[in-house]
């Protein structure tokens, strides 16, 4: 029992194997966390953070300084859009004109400090987004080359999960041992009463052989449990020092395992958050595939390789609680085998002693016993051998049924660690072949720098996708194939060859303008010679009403004679002032009759008079025809005019859209071959060999001011400030906007809140006179019964 006790006390220690592979697992997990410098990261990313923050403030006074230009800007086109109705309405004068000069300068001058603004807030916008992005593939990249702290984590824990049942299964052991070294003692101090009693018995009777060979063994058995005890006392020590020694372990593993958890935890959390936050923003579909497939891969690993650790566990504790059990069933074993031995020995000697009883028992009671020993002496000794013997087939008992109970919970052990062995393979497995699908998947993935290509053209073809539906873009575009078509030319190629391509578009729309303008000045020239026209046509008219005033008033002749004489006057006299209202009189039917014009008297007759009038009839009639048929076509020619000066305002218009769209793309690209570096050294100085013979100074203008940012944002702001409000401001605000928002809404809200005042004012006024005439009657009423007071007053006067 005590050598099985010794036996179950140092197999308790666990080899530290484990211990030493976690510590260097963490130690090389930490090293590369070492060298990430956190401190020095952290105040990079408070640096990036507050020039950030100064960026944005700065942003956001320079927006609001943007939106006083913008509005500066709209008020001198509003000024300008004024002084060119007035212009077009034919009332311009000098001021007039001056006013519209002035206007238009101040409209340049503004557009182009407009223009300045909004290309300084781009810039600075675009410097704050290239700071931003290089920080964040700093951060990135050193994140990448770390290693994930989860595995070994959860690695620690389980260790030190296993560390303490093992201390737990120690303390169990040792109070176990503790038990048997009392019962020991017990037994111990029986054992030196008995070899005392023995002793004692020795000194007084002169012992026989066998006796002294018993006192012997006795003494040999009291020198082997002294032994024992003292092996188990040393034991005992040793075994309180490794609890001190594994609680030390414990606590200083603990709190060294907890310090570094939890810097592991906000260091995780810190960039697991940073992370999230920022690349959701930037990372694609494809980039987020392969990232899933590689962490559920790692995954995969690790829980196969906990898998496999934990397995190596189960069956190396199997083999130590079976090496353990078979020793202690040994022990056990050997203590029943020596129990028996020594009941044998003791069953023996009872027999003995019986019939040594039964000898004494028949013989003389006169007679001395043999070895000359009281008969007393030998009753209480044969008595303390039964006890012993029926204590040690106790024991036997005991042990049989403790060995039997050990045999079971071995057995259920084994059916346990059986079943777990069973469902952790089968997890295996399962992982495996997870693992082989994920890791087909990933083979049949695309490749990183495939990835990277990809990622890049499409941003720049999503940037240029209205490109992509260009009608005029050929089918063998470089942009538009993919990489198996054309492998040789790069990205930056492409770009060169469009920037070209919208070049020569723009200088061919720029001619096309030329030609159109050059086309409006000629139609203008004609207008212009037209117009002249019509003032020749206008001076004719006059003077054929001239001419037929003088006919009119000229003296009644010959019909030779007057015509020879009218010829004569208007050849030799000079022309005389005409009446406006003659024609008039002459082609309106309805019109009043002139009044006669004095002619000197000149002898005439009737018939003279009737040949003169329908020679001057004729005349008249043919001019009026003319003048109708001439009038018009010059009316049929201006509407004709009309038409096309209004076509070509609208083609001019659509042509300055086009040029403004063509601007922006070449603005684009420009800014893209800027950014790009020195591999687009060509393109830039082609863009700019280009643009120097290019005048873009309209097209720039005309797209700066069709650029408002601050609509949109005019819209949010109003929408948040609206949201701000309480619902009884809002209330208040969505009442008044909607009574006041229109004229007829004013009217009826002043007329229904007039009418109101007068029916409250009406209502208190009539309420109160008629309460009052109520009052006065009932006072009448009151005091009819009393004297009047003027009598009183005058009867006291007179007494």
């Amino acid at each position: 029992m005590m050598k099985m006790m010794g036996g179950g006390g140092g197999a308790a220690p666990a080899p530290p194997s484990a211990n030493a592979a976690l510590v260097l697992s963490l130690q090389k997990a930490s090293r590369p966390w070492k060298s990430f410098d956190w401190a020095t990261r952290s105040s990079q990313w408070g640096s990036v953070a507050s020039e950030n923050r100064e960026s944005r403030e700065s942003s956001q006074a320079a927006r609001k300084q943007l939106a006083e230009t913008t509005k500066s800007f709209k008020k001198a086109v509003k000024t300008v859009e004024t002084s060119g109705k007035t212009l077009a309405s034919g009332q311009g004068t000098e001021e007039s004109l001056a006013a519209a000069a002035k206007a238009i300068e101040a409209v340049s001058k503004q557009a182009r400090i407009t223009v300045k603004s909004y290309q300084e807030e781009i810039d600075n916008l675009t410097r704050r987004s290239k700071g931003i992005e290089s920080a964040f593939d700093k951060l990135t990249n050193a994140l990448q080359d770390l290693q994930d702290p989860s595995g070994l984590l959860a690695a620690a824990m389980e260790q030190l999960n296993a560390q303490q049942q093992q201390v737990q299964r120690l303390t169990q052991k040792a109070d176990e041992a503790s038990t048997e070294n009392a019962s020991l003692d017990a037994k111990l101090q029986k054992a030196i009463e008995a070899e005392r009693a023995a002793r004692s018995s020795a000194a007084a009777n002169s012992s026989s052989k066998e006796e002294k060979e018993e006192i012997i063994q006795l003494r040999r058995e009291v020198a082997e449990y002294e032994v024992e005890f003292r092996s188990l006392k040393n034991q005992d020590i040793t075994i309180r020092k490794l609890e001190n020694r594994i609680e030390e372990l414990q606590q200083g593993g603990e709190e060294e395992f907890r310090a570094k958890l939890e810097a592991a935890k906000q260091e995780l959390e810190e960039t697991e958050g940073r992370r999230t936050t920022e690349a959701l923003e930037r990372e694609a579909a494809m980039e987020r595939k392969v990232e899933t497939l590689q962490l559920q891969l790692k995954a995969e690993a690790a829980g196969r390789a906990a898998t496999n650790k934990h397995m190596l566990e189960a069956s190396e504790g199997l083999g130590e609680r079976e090496a353990a059990w078979d020793a202690q069933r040994r022990i056990l074993v050997d203590d029943a085998e020596r129990v028996r031995v020594m009941l044998h020995e003791a069953t023996r000697e009872r027999d003995e002693l019986r019939l040594k009883v039964a000898a004494l028992d028949g013989a003389a009671p006169a007679a001395p016993p043999s070895g000359g020993i009281p008969m007393a002496d030998l009753l209480n000794e044969r008595k303390a051998y039964e006890a012993e013997v029926a204590e040690l087939s106790h024991t036997v008992n005991a042990l049989r049924e403790e060995i039997g109970v050990k045999d079971h919970t071995i057995l259920d052990g084994n059916r346990t660690l059986q079943s777990r062995i069973d469902v952790l393979e089968e997890e295996n497995a399962a992982l495996s072949s997870e693992l082989e699908h994920t890791t087909e998947q990933l083979e049949s993935a695309p490749s990183q720098s495939l990835v990277d290509s990809m990622k890049r053209e499409l941003r720049i073809l999503k940037r240029l996708e209205y490109n992509a539906e260009d009608p005029d873009m050929p089918e063998s575009d470089p942009e538009i194939a993919g990489r198996n078509e054309d492998e040789g030319k790069d990205l930056e190629s492409v770009l060169v060859a469009k920037l070209r391509r919208v070049e020569a578009d723009l200088v061919k729309e720029r001619n096309k303008n030329t030609d159109l303008q050059k086309a409006q000045e000629a139609l203008n020239e004609e207008v212009k010679t037209l117009e002249q026209a019509r003032v020749d046509a206008e001076t004719v008219v006059a003077t054929l009403e001239q001419d037929l005033d003088r006919a009119i008033k000229s003296s009644t002749a010959t019909k030779a004679q007057g015509s020879d004489a009218e010829t004569t006057t208007a050849a030799a006299m000079p022309m005389a002032p005409s009446d406006p209202s003659a024609l008039q009189s002459v082609l309106d039917p309805n019109a009043p009759p002139p009044p006669p014009q004095p002619v000197p008297p000149t002898p005439t007759s009737a018939q003279e008079k009737a040949s003169d009038d329908r020679s001057v009839a004729n005349i008249i009639m043919s001019q009026r025809d003319r003048l109708r048929t001439r009038c018009d076509a010059l009316e049929a020619e201006r509407d004709s005019f009309k038409r096309e000066l209004q076509i070509q305002v609208e083609a001019s218009e659509s042509l300055r859209s086009d040029n403004t769209k063509l601007f922006e793309k070449m603005r684009y690209l420009q800014s893209y071959n800027k950014s790009g570096g020195g591999r687009q050294g060509g393109s830039n100085a082609y863009a700019r060999q280009n643009s120097r013979d290019l005048d873009l100074e309209a097209l720039e203008q005309r797209y700066e001011a069709s650029v408002d940012p601050f609509r949109q944002f005019g819209k949010s702001e109003r929408q948040r400030k609206l949201q701000e409000m309480s619902p009884m401001e809002r209330t208040v605000f969505v009442v008044a906007k909607t009574m006041l928002g229109t004229k007829e809404m004013r009217t009826f809200l002043f007329f229904y809140v007039s009418a109101l005042h007068l029916l409250v004012f009406s209502t208190t006024m009539h309420w109160s006179h008629s309460d009052s005439g109520h009052d006065c009657l009932l006072l009448q009423e009151q005091h009819s019964h009393l004297p009047p007071l003027h009598d009183h007053s005058g009867e006291t006067a007179g007494s």
